[in-house]
């Protein structure tokens, strides 16, 4: 199996540096992308399995970069996880419903977090084909 790869995408550099010590330490590669900007064109170029995207930044917000992700050919399937401060349930919803695949409050618990990315990178179970087929 090949390592996989998580975008990190934070206007703060501290926590960029701690999110990428914890995916490195977890097995997986870690890029990072200080603003929405850069963060869109780390993800041409890496092609992540996954992003992790704060909503709060300067120059470009997540909110904005969420949507050019997604209106983006190469970009659009790659499971988006926001992470931010702002625990409003509005805010979760909004991310939800603008393409997001989950949303994690910061600080958030990292065993936690860690368990629902892979979660959501996990292959599909190739039982539950034959379990949704036996239902029709």
């Amino acid at each position: 199996m090949s390592q996989k790869t998580i975008l990190a995408i934070d206007d703060e550099p501290d926590v960029l540096d701690f999110l990428a010590l914890v995916l490195e330490k977890s097995g997986y590669r870690a890029v990072t992308a200080p603003n929405g900007t850069e963060g869109l064109i780390r993800a041409h170029v890496e092609q992540p399995d996954l992003i992790l995207l704060d909503i709060m930044m300067e120059k470009m917000d997540g909110w904005e970069t969420l949507r050019l992700l997604q209106l983006d050919d190469e970009s659009r399937d790659i499971p988006v996880v926001i992470l931010s401060a702002r625990a409003e349930p509005k805010d979760k919803i909004r991310g939800l419903q603008e393409g997001a695949v989950d949303y994690f409050v910061k600080p958030f618990k990292i065993k936690e977090g860690l368990e629902r990315i892979e979660a959501i990178l996990a292959p599909e179970d190739d039982g539950a084909e034959s379990v949704g087929e036996a239902r029709g």
